[in-house]
This record gives structure tokens, sequence and C-alpha cells, in this order.
């Protein structure tokens, strides 16, 4: 797609059409997290019951293993071939790219910027007034159902200790040093206070990242929980030998 000034003018639409899309980005954004935790395998309902026919079609594609500049140009020109403007055409294009994001294992949190954008400032902030505060809850929830969780093993409470026992500040240097899957797996079976504390320590957007990333570990093996356990511990002593603890 050439996405010019031309092509902003055929998709320009009202408010109104742009909050009716938002349903669709929604849609499209909980596929990308599914394919990205299960695999484009567990896709295959929707591949074969959605009612869009060029999501199914792409859903499809992804599934067959088509590459992506080819599947790409196979939806492009089933949106050429009509003769789609606003609405129709900003509901196709959503599609193509969200499709393009799940097929190249696009993280969520990106691929919703990507999709963000065709709907202008305006339609980011409807976004984030109808969407995000429901993050914001989910946050609020599993917060408040950890909140008396014990540790899960002896190695996890000392750690648990050892961060429960930083500052404000030292813990924010921590968490910008550290890759938030590893953070996920060292924290997750720590003592719910702690695990508190460094939700509490990380801005709205990185919280909800961690949160994500914390619920799609299903299950994990010790020798795993002790590799990133050991990461944070490598980060920690670091910093306590520049002097920064």
């Amino acid at each position: 797609m050439n996405y010019d000034a031309e092509f902003c003018q055929q998709i320009r639409v009202s408010e109104d059409a742009k909050r009716q899309c938002l349903g669709l980005v929604s849609e499209i954004l909980f596929l990308a997290t599914k394919a990205r935790n299960y695999g484009l395998l567990s896709l295959s309902k929707e591949a074969e019951e959605s009612d869009s026919f060029l999501l199914r079609k792409g859903l499809q594609l992804a599934m067959d293993g088509v590459k992506s500049q080819t599947a790409r140009t196979i939806l492009e020109l089933y949106i050429f071939t009509e003769d789609y403007t606003g609405k129709d055409l900003l509901e196709r294009c959503l599609i193509l790219e969200g499709v393009m994001g799940i097929l190249e294992g696009m993280h969520p949190k990106l691929l919703r910027e990507i999709l963000l954008s065709f709907l202008g400032e305006s339609g980011h902030n409807l976004y984030k007034e109808e969407f995000e505060t429901r993050e914001r809850e989910k946050l609020e929830s599993y917060l408040k159902k950890i909140e008396e969780q014990p540790a899960a093993s002896s190695s996890s409470a000392k750690l648990g200790n050892v961060i429960a026992n930083l500052n404000g500040k030292t813990i924010k240097q921590f968490l910008q040093a550290i890759n938030i899957d590893d953070l996920a797996k060292a924290i997750k079976d720590m003592d719910g206070k702690v695990q508190i504390k460094v939700f509490s320590h990380l801005p709205e957007r990185s919280a909800s990242l961690l949160l994500e990333s914390v619920q799609k570990i299903d299950s994990i093996e010790t020798h795993e929980t002790l590799q990133a356990q050991n990461k944070v511990v490598a980060i920690i002593s670091e910093m306590r030998d520049q002097g920064r603890i």
C-alpha cells in the first residue's frame, strides 16, 4: 500500500467511525497476543470463522507459512480490486497491517502503535479512553490477588528480601537494566509484596508489559527461574560494586 497524502484522504472518516474501528484493533491485538504466546496454529478457529473475508484469508496465509511479502501482495490485491474508501478501506488496511504484524511475530504493543497511527491522534486518544483503562484495571486486579502470596521457594524468598530492601532510586535503576522477560521469570514466584513493589516502580506502560510477560508463563522449569534470578543478582551486584547501592 502507498500510504501517501492521497491515501490519507481516502481513509478519512468521522470520529464515530474511528470509534467503531477500535473494536477491530482490539480483536487484532488479541490475535497477535495469542499467536505470540501459543503459535500461529492457535488461530485456526479465527482463520475459519471470522466474519471478515480479508482477516480469514490473512490468517490462513500466515498459518500456511506464506512469506510476509507474498502475503502482503495477495491481501493488497484483494483490496485493490474493489473500490473501497472511507471506513471500508480503513478497516481493510488495519487488517492488512495486523496480519503482517502477526505473521512477522511483532510484539502486540508495537503492533498497537502501528494500527492506531491509522486513526490519527484523536483515534489514539479514543483507544486510550476505552481500552487502556482495562489494562490498568487488570493490573490492579492482579496486584490485589497476589498481595498475600508467599514466596514459592527459598531462592525466591532470599532474592525477594534483597529487592524489598532496595530504595526507590536504586530499584528504578535496577529495572532499567533488566530485560522484561527475565524480570517476569525472576519475580513470578516471589512474595506478593515484593512483586507489588516492583510493579509500583515501573511506568504504567512497562508495568502492563511485565504483567503480560508474567501471565503468559503457564509453567516454568526451576532452572529457568534460577537462571533469571542469577541475572538479577548479577545486576544488583554490579550496581553495588559501582557504589550505586
